[in-house]
């Protein structure tokens, strides 16, 4: 069957009139059709009981796509009332017509159009206050590659939302290695330091008004008479409907006779939070397992004066072209099956006191600085005071949409998962942000 369109219908459809989402809009009116698939989306800014604002967002047709400008058109400027009057012949007869088999268009149009008025109306009625300056309905706590997706995907999607970050942007990576190429991210492996990674996330969190607060929070709370989270940092407070926890790992302890001397007062010894311009041309012994070593090692590459790459494991258990990257760094040797005993010195770091566990032979080497890169350990102490559920790794526990044991707390990142990647940590951002938006505006 062929049929013609207007020129209105195709000036609507190839240049669409208010579309997008409304930051703390007042209402949203959601409809669908299951026979065509079409499905529309119109969202309200009221005030005085007049339309001062309205988006959609379609996913359908031609028609779809212009009707559903077109109403948006008619509507904007008029009280609820008189928008509720609109009717699907006023759309298709303002578009100067539609072929009758495209007639349900306009039908689903103006019904997105009285399902969002009606959403506000019932909004009233029940007395549903608007956000208050610091209140919020998404919070995110952790500024790394999980939080400001989530925090993205979540302003994206039309829900208002604050991240907050105490320390640096982009999380222990961008601060221990920014220029370090990623690495397990399709598309963008080999392609993109860490520092541009993070610059990205941050001015898409920002072009989508997320409010970004670089401060650490210091308390959470869940009121008793509201869904709100009463989240306190040093300068004030801020209340959120959803909390996410974004809060990621620290390094942890090793045990190592010696740690404890030398971890304070600069004696010598690093986690990986270290800055690397610290160890320019010093001796430095690097101790751990997996990437978090290797990747250690790399980004000393050019800086310390040597490198002593060390592991209790027969090898480190990472893809031959990360070992291979390493290994051309002059002047690192590389250790396996090598046990790190002790380490020495008066003040500060001296040598390092280490087992051969194939030969049982003791040997002592000189160093100036230790990086000891043998685990990490979620930061979970803001949601342990709450009550909320870890397992026996001290990960928060999550069903598949990184919901936690308390209604309307996530968990993403390496707060939940022992999972260390970057593609993980941003998937798990935005199925929550997804998961939220239901939860606030669905229902």
């Amino acid at each position: 069957m062929s049929f013609e369109y207007s020129e209105k219908v195709k000036d609507h459809f190839r240049n669409p009139r208010n579309v997008g989402t409304i930051k703390d809009a007042d209402a949203t009116g959601r409809v669908g059709n299951p026979v065509c698939g079409d499905m529309m989306e119109i969202q309200l800014k009221v005030e005085d009981n007049i339309i001062k604002d309205i988006k959609f967002k379609t996913f359908g047709c031609a028609s779809a796509i212009a009707t559903s400008s077109m109403v948006t058109e008619i509507a904007k400027g008029k009280t609820l009332e008189e928008a509720l009057e609109i009717t699907r012949q006023d759309v298709a007869d303002e578009l100067d017509g539609l072929p009758p088999i495209k007639m349900h268009c306009s039908n689903l149009a103006a019904d997105a159009l009285h399902a969002a008025i009606k959403d506000y109306m019932e909004k009233q009625e029940n007395g549903i206050a608007k956000l208050k300056e610091n209140e919020y309905e998404v919070a995110v706590i952790g500024g790394g590659a999980a939080g400001l997706a989530a925090a993205t995907i979540s302003s994206y999607v039309g829900l208002k939302t604050v991240v907050f970050d105490g320390g640096q942007w982009g999380g222990l990576l961008n601060k221990f290695c920014p220029d370090k190429l990623i690495e397990n991210y399709p598309g963008l492996t080999d392609k993109m330091t860490t520092r541009e990674l993070t610059q990205l996330l941050l001015d898409d969190a920002r072009e989508q008004e997320a409010k970004l607060v670089n401060e650490h929070v210091n308390d959470v709370e869940m009121e008793i008479d509201s869904d709100f989270k009463t989240l306190t940092t040093d300068s004030g407070t801020y209340k959120a409907r959803i909390l996410v926890l974004a809060s990621g790992s620290s390094p942890a302890k090793s045990g190592i006779a010696g740690e404890e001397k030398f971890a304070v007062d600069d004696g010598g010894i690093f986690y990986l939070t270290a800055d690397p311009s610290r160890l320019t041309d010093k001796r430095v012994l690097v101790y751990g397992h997996g990437y978090n070593a290797v990747s250690a090692a790399g980004c000393l590459g050019g800086i310390a004066g040597s490198i002593t790459l060390v592991t209790d494991e027969a090898s480190f258990m990472v893809p031959e072209r990360e070992m291979d990257r390493v290994k051309c760094i002059e002047g690192l040797k590389i250790l396996n099956s090598t046990t790190l005993l002790e380490i020495q010195g008066a003040a500060k770091v001296e040598k390092a006191v280490l087992e051969d566990q194939t030969e049982g032979e003791r040997m002592e080497i000189i160093v100036d600085a230790v990086v000891l890169a043998t685990g990490m350990v979620p930061n979970v102490g803001l949601m342990e005071k709450l009550g909320v559920e870890v397992d026996e790794s001290g990960f928060v526990k999550t069903d598949k949409y990184q919901r936690t044991s308390l209604d309307g707390v996530y968990a993403i990142g390496n707060v939940a998962s022992e999972i260390d990647l970057l593609v993980v940590a941003e998937a798990q951002g935005t199925i929550v942000a997804h998961d939220a938006y239901r939860k606030l505006r669905v229902g």
